[in-house]
């Protein structure tokens, strides 16, 4: 037990002066911590007395001639007493209050000034030009369904710097719609494309159609039959004016009949002899005719058709089948043709005054030269 004191007091006598070493350094450490806390409170407090600044919510301006705008300094707690002025008031003129008038044409600088600080604001003073015209490049347009067109505005005169809002609009975007001049068809009818500013407005007229005739107009009266060649089936394009279940032309680079004759989307249609009938023809394919009823009554459709075999087709008046099925004979030849106008009760439908889409349906294949319509 004695050697354990004994032991105990010469710890004590080894470690009390490193002890209290190790205690003074943390109070040495306390106080300097205190110290830079004190020094970054003066440091800061030294940075906001000498950092001094304003500020104004705008640092350029463009005015009309006889414009005013008010512009503001801040802080507007009484911290600074500002004083306006202009770098030349012969363009624009500032009141104590930052009230900016533009009284001539040119550039100059309005001067905020405050202790010593300075900011500028630009301001650019312009004659007002208004709008006074606008010519658009189209005053009427016939279109088909899909199709996308640019109205382009020109506007009077050229050098305008000042018009009021400017809007396009549909009438009717059930059948056209517009963006920015932007036009396209959506639709069947006629409406007006309204290109508006102010009191300035003006119009274009948009007839929109899913087809239309191709070298027509294809007129039915009682005056004479009249015949109307297959291969004259409406403008429009694959699924408005025609069906065709191939793309391809198999006829090729030959068959240009209706690009010849303005009509880029109708090539999928396979026309032989520059127009004498239409060949290679499916089920389920079809074509359609515009046609226009001057004298209203019966009338017996014939259809001009050749084939190896036995084929057939139905007609449809408005999209409504109104023939059935109609047989087609075997000619023996593809060149052979005959007039299928039997039985004539199918073949003859009841027509009022006016416009008609005429569908000739391939419920069988075989070519197919012309229709021809008969008053009774």
């Amino acid at each position: 037990m004695d050697e354990y004191f004994r032991d105990t007091d010469i710890i004590k006598q080894k470690f009390t002066p490193i002890w209290k070493s190790i205690r003074q350094h943390q109070q040495a450490a306390f106080y300097l911590l205190i110290v830079a806390i004190a020094l970054v409170g003066c440091e800061e407090s030294l940075r906001s007395e000498t950092e001094k600044t304003f500020f104004v919510n705008k640092t350029s301006l463009s005015m009309f001639i006889g414009d005013e705008y008010k512009v503001t300094a801040s802080p507007i707690d009484g911290t600074y007493n500002y004083r306006w002025s202009s770098e030349d008031p012969a363009v624009a003129t500032v009141d104590n209050n930052g009230l900016i008038k533009a009284v001539g044409e040119g550039n100059t600088f309005i001067l905020v000034e405050a202790d010593g600080l300075t900011n500028r604001i630009e301001v650019t003073s312009l004659t007002k030009i208004i709008l006074e015209s606008v010519l658009l490049s189209e005053a009427e347009l016939e279109l088909f369904y899909g199709d996308e067109v640019r109205i382009i505005a020109t506007y009077y005169p050229e050098n305008y710097n000042y018009a009021s809002e400017i809007v396009w609009y549909s009438e009717n975007p059930e059948i056209a719609t517009v963006v920015n001049g932007e036009v396209k068809v959506t639709g069947e009818g006629t409406t007006n494309i309204v290109f508006k500013s102010g009191n300035i407005e003006e119009k274009v007229s948009i007839d929109g159609k899913y087809t239309r005739p191709f070298k027509g107009p294809h007129i039915l009266s009682a005056a004479a039959p009249y015949e109307l060649p297959a291969a004259n089936f409406d403008f429009g394009g694959e699924g408005l004016a025609f069906h065709d279940n191939e793309p391809e032309n198999r006829i090729g680079a030959a068959d240009t009949y209706r690009m010849s004759n303005g009509d880029p989307r109708g090539t999928p249609v396979e026309i032989e002899g520059n127009g004498s009938n239409i060949g290679y023809t499916a089920v389920g394919e079809w074509l359609v005719y515009t046609v226009e009823v001057h004298d209203a009554g019966e009338y017996l459709i014939e259809a001009q058709t050749a084939g190896t075999s036995a084929g057939s087709f139905h007609i449809e008046v408005n999209n409504v089948n109104v023939t059935g099925t109609i047989p087609v004979p075997n000619t023996g030849a593809w060149g052979t043709y005959v007039w299928t106008s039997t039985p004539q009760d199918k073949l003859t439908v009841s027509l009022t005054e006016g416009t008609y889409r005429i569908m000739y349906y391939f419920e069988g294949g075989h070519n197919f030269r012309s229709l021809r319509f008969t008053k009774k």
